[in-house]
C-alpha cells in the first residue's frame, strides 16, 4: 500500500526554514573568516611582523561572533603585543596595539557592547599613553593633569553608535536578500532534470531577493 503524498511544508515553517539558513550562512562564513584572520595574524607574530601582526589581529576582532574564542584570543595576543612595544620604549607601536583593540571591539557593538573589559583595558591605558606623549600639545600643557586627564578620558568615551532603526533594516533586508535568493532556487529550479524550471517563480522570489539587497544597501549607506 502507498503511503499519502507528503504535504507542502506550511508558509511559517517556510518562513523559519529561511531565517535558519540565512543565519547559518551568515554564522558559517563570520566563523570561517575570523579563524582565518587570526591564523594570519599568529603566522605574522611568528614571523616578527609586528606591526602587520597587530592589524590582523584588530581585524580578527571585528569578526566576532558570540561564543566564538577568536575575539578574546585576539585580544589578548594584541595586548602582549602593546606590552612587547612598551619595553622597547615604542610608544607609536604601543599605542597602535591598544588603537586596534579599542576600534576592533567598538566596531561590532550594536544594542549592546561585547568584549567590554577590553575596551575598558585599552582606553586606560591609552589615557596613559596620550598624556605621556611629550610630542603634542592635546590636552594643552598648560592645563592641570587632572583636566588633561578628564579631556582625554572624555574623548576616548564618545561613541559615534549607528542608529538603531536603520541596523534593524539592515538586517531584515540581508534576510530577504538571502531568503528570496534561497526561494528562487528551491520553489524554482526542479531537481529533476524532466521537470521544468519555473521561470515565473523564479523571477519572483529573485525580484524579493533583489528588494532585499537595495534595502540592505540603503541601510548601510545611512545607518
Amino acid at each position: 500500500m502507498s503511503s499519502p503524498p507528503r504535504r507542502p511544508p506550511g508558509t511559517a515553517r517556510r518562513i523559519a526554514l529561511f531565517i535558519a539558513f540565512c543565519l547559518l550562512v551568515v554564522c558559517g562564513r563570520v566563523a570561517f573568516s575570523a579563524s582565518a584572520q587570526l591564523d594570519r595574524a599568529k603566522r605574522l607574530e611568528a614571523e616578527s611582523q609586528w606591526h602587520e601582526a597587530a592589524a590582523a589581529y584588530g581585524g580578527a576582532i571585528r569578526m566576532y561572533l558570540p561564543g566564538l574564542s577568536v575575539g578574546n584570543i585576539a585580544s589578548e595576543r594584541l595586548v602582549g603585543l602593546a606590552d612587547r612595544a612598551l619595553a622597547g620604549a615604542d610608544r607609536d607601536e604601543e599605542r597602535y596595539c591598544l588603537e586596534e583593540l579599542r576600534s576592533g571591539w567598538l566596531a561590532v557593538r550594536s544594542t549592546y557592547q561585547p568584549g567590554q573589559r577590553w575596551v575598558t583595558l585599552a582606553e586606560e591605558r591609552l589615557a596613559t599613553v596620550m598624556l605621556a606623549d611629550p610630542r603634542g600639545n592635546w590636552p594643552e600643557r598648560s592645563l592641570p593633569p587632572d583636566e588633561r586627564a578628564k579631556i582625554v578620558a572624555a574623548t576616548l568615551a564618545e561613541r559615534g553608535d549607528p542608529d538603531l532603526g536603520w541596523v534593524l533594516l539592515m538586517g531584515l533586508g540581508y534576510i530577504v536578500w538571502i531568503g528570496g535568493a534561497g526561494m528562487a532556487i528551491w520553489k524554482g529550479v526542479p531537481s529533476r532534470p524532466d521537470v521544468h524550471t519555473r521561470w515565473k517563480v523564479v523571477g519572483r522570489w529573485a525580484t524579493a531577493a533583489l528588494a532585499g539587497y537595495l534595502v540592505w544597501l540603503l541601510a548601510v549607506a545611512n545607518a
